[in-house]
């Protein structure tokens, strides 16, 4: 049976791996878990071993620039950088570049003196340059004062930092970049990019993630693993942590979820387990998107509260109108009201785990292979605290009777060693939580399974 939920008992992951510059930041931390290509890889250096190369790439249904910055550019705007205390008088570095459609390029550097800018160099490159080309820059002016520490950083598309635009296919390689009138260069600026640093994550098969915070953990409700989500302190920030099974595209103009997977019923419900470990006040959340012909046509969701135990929990919903696509998201903390950083400072360290998630219409028990020309019946149905399963439709000998939840975890089992005939069951479903369950009966003709709600 297909499922639009992927992988919904978070059992398989891919290990991703990427190689950034010691000691900046890339592209490459927010791209590779989106399910893209590296954009920031090494290449044949000017001087050494190693340069940096940085392309453009399709994104999204847009586009998303390579690029490197040794601190951090967040709603705060750029935060953290390496130290240094020397006054230059400018900058060098050497470069190519391959730019599309009039594109262009962009070096930055800014110094900063007890965490505010004091000077900043804001360097363009536009013309093609197919070999290794010195560019050198000189302010005017001088710094101010000696600062305490810089940033550096360096882009392919400079639209980009202005509109999230960009070339597909622009490149800008750098190396070499040293500053001009010091007796020393910063120790950590790694300006000949010989040194690189190996990151890796594991992404659930069939998500999309954020990079870092998303991870698997061996507390399951059911098998090894389970999906965990935690707002945690990233690039000077705080990052809510999302997974998701489709991604965004144009959200520069019009913002809209691509991606999802097929599914056409106006009425269903999503049921998954969870365990919330929140920070005090928090709130994680899951929501639906529905998609036709590529609009998005309704949404549903819900707010998860703290449980420290494994619960059920689940969505129902009724689109209006049949779509052809679902997205399903899930975030670590939900505070849309709030803007920066510092309102959401109080939420790091919150924990979400989600597990055999899956809408009642596609349970992750498939089961049903060999289906017999026989029936079960069940009554009452809805149901308090017993049920009655009557066998006698069954066609061939029952072997096994057993009931599932709709995440796929068998709840009851019973085998039959020889020959039964006419069999009425008795089942007692009072500690079972509201919801629907499966009921299967396994002959040596198949199996044949019936629905039961618990009220």
């Amino acid at each position: 049976m297909a499922q639009s939920i992927p992988d919904g008992g978070f059992e398989t992951w891919t290990t991703t791996s990427w190689q950034d510059p010691q000691y900046y930041n890339t592209s490459n931390d927010q791209g590779v878990p989106q399910g893209a290509s590296a954009n920031v890889t090494q290449t044949t250096g000017y001087a050494g071993k190693y340069g940096v190369m940085m392309q453009t790439v399709a994104s999204g249904g847009g586009s998303q620039a390579g690029y490197i910055i040794n601190g951090n550019a967040n709603g705060n705007g750029f935060t953290g950088g390496i130290a240094y205390a020397q006054k230059p008088t400018g900058i060098r570095f050497y470069y190519k570049y391959t730019p599309v459609n009039k594109d262009t390029a962009g070096v930055l550097v800014i110094f900063k003196k007890s965490g505010t800018p004091i000077d900043s160099f804001l360097i363009t490159v536009t013309a093609a340059q197919a070999n290794y080309t010195l560019h050198s820059y000189y302010p005017s002016k001088g710094l101010p004062l000696a600062p305490d520490t810089i940033i550096l950083g360096a882009v392919s598309s400079f639209s980009a930092l202005k509109n999230g635009g960009g070339s597909i296919g622009s490149t800008f390689v750098l190396d070499s970049v040293t500053f001009t009138g010091v007796t020393s260069q910063p120790a950590d600026m790694n300006g000949s990019f010989e040194n690189w640093t190996k990151d890796s994550i594991l992404i659930p098969n069939g998500w999309y993630i954020n990079y870092p915070g998303v991870t698997f953990s061996t507390t399951a409700y059911a098998g090894k693993h389970s999906l965990q989500l935690e707002t945690v302190n990233y690039q000077g920030g705080v990052q809510v942590s999302q997974a998701s099974t489709g991604y965004y595209a144009n959200c520069n103009t019009n913002c809209h979820q691509m991606g999802g997977f097929a599914f056409t019923n106006q009425v269903d419900t999503l049921g998954f387990w969870y365990q919330y470990l929140p920070k005090p006040n928090d709130t994680a959340d899951i929501f639906l998107n529905f998609i036709k012909n590529g609009n998005t046509i309704n949404g549903a969701g819900a707010y998860v509260l703290a449980q420290p135990s494994w619960t059920f929990g689940y969505i129902p919903f009724n689109v209006g109108q049949v779509p052809d696509t679902v997205v399903v998201s899930i975030v670590s903390s939900n505070h849309n009201n709030l803007t920066s950083n510092a309102q959401y400072s109080p939420y790091v360290g919150s924990i979400l785990r989600i597990d055999n998630m899956a809408f009642y219409s596609q349970p992750l028990a498939v089961v049903t292979l060999n289906v017999t020309k026989g029936s079960i019946s069940v009554y009452p149905n809805p149901a308090n605290t017993k049920v009655s399963v009557n066998l006698a439709g069954v066609s061939g000998s029952l072997q096994k009777l057993a009931v599932y939840d709709m995440s796929g975890r068998m709840l009851y089992s019973k085998d039959y060693p020889g020959v039964v005939k006419n069999t009425i069951e008795i089942i007692d479903i009072s500690s079972y939580s509201s919801g629907v369950y499966l009921i299967e009966a396994t002959t040596n003709n198949g199996v044949v399974t019936q629905k039961v709600s618990k009220e």
